[in-house]
């Protein structure tokens, strides 16, 4: 793995803290920890080093600016925002702002680390239950919570009026890798599934974005859960099997 700058962005210095002392073992121990963006030096990256900024928030108003901070600072960090996946709308806003992904600020300490390196491996993972919930899929304070995501959401989650006519088709291949992603599979593990390259995996990502016009593999598999894309597994005339959506 490459080397890893992490800094942790967190307005309560407990949280700060604790945030700290559970990761000061990893990979990912913090060079630095502030109660806002700005407080962060601009120098703490030598020349290679990837960035990455946890960023915890309360309100989903607060950070639209603060990710848009992070952005203008460190331009090809990794954002990972923690915070209550309860809070629709403080989930909406960080994926909408560019969030490399969210993570419940309940998880476990294993599972915030493992995370964590899917995330500067290139290949960040969101839970399907938060994917759902946010969705309308989950308990009614969630559905009241996200029932008045931001603009931008809007946009690319509400299904336009001529939607038989506006949804991409996909090839059986492309099915297979976005029914992956919905289960939150790494593209190591979709190559193995698929018996192809991580290479090819890459490619039909990158493909499958341009097709729905979102910006990363979180939104597309929020993308498919919404438009309900997928059908059951299919065997393919070339061998390949559509991944079953998880549950």
């Amino acid at each position: 793995m490459a080397s890893v700058v992490c800094v942790v962005v967190h307005p309560n210095r407990i949280a700060r803290e604790g945030l700290k002392t559970i990761l000061a073992k990893s990979p990912f121990d913090p060079v630095c920890t502030a109660s806002g963006i700005a407080d962060v030096p601009s120098t703490i990256a030598d020349a290679g080093e990837q960035v990455l900024v946890l960023m915890g928030v309360r309100e989903a108003g607060t950070l639209a600016a603060a990710s848009s901070a992070a952005k203008a600072m460190f331009p090809d960090a990794h954002v990972v925002v923690v915070g209550d996946p309860r809070n629709g709308g403080l989930v909406v806003t960080a994926l909408a702002e560019g969030a490399t992904t969210f993570i419940d600020e309940n998880v476990a300490t294993p599972a915030l680390i493992k995370e964590l390196e899917l995330v500067v491996l290139g290949e960040p993972t969101i839970s399907v239950l938060l994917m759902k919930r946010l969705l309308g899929q989950g308990s009614a304070s969630a559905v009241e919570q996200a029932a008045a995501p931001i603009k931008l959401d809007q946009q690319q989650l509400s299904e336009p009026e001529d939607e038989a006519r506006q949804t991409p088709e996909f090839s059986r291949r492309e099915a297979a890798i976005l029914n992956a992603l919905v289960q939150g599979a790494s593209n190591k593990v979709i190559a193995y599934r698929l018996s192809i390259t991580e290479g090819t995996v890459k490619v039909h990502v990158k493909g499958i974005l341009r097709k729905i016009r979102v910006r990363n593999r979180t939104q597309a598999a929020i993308w498919a859960l919404h438009h309900q894309a997928l059908g059951k597994p299919e065997q393919a005339g070339n061998g390949e099997v559509a991944l079953a959506q998880g549950a």
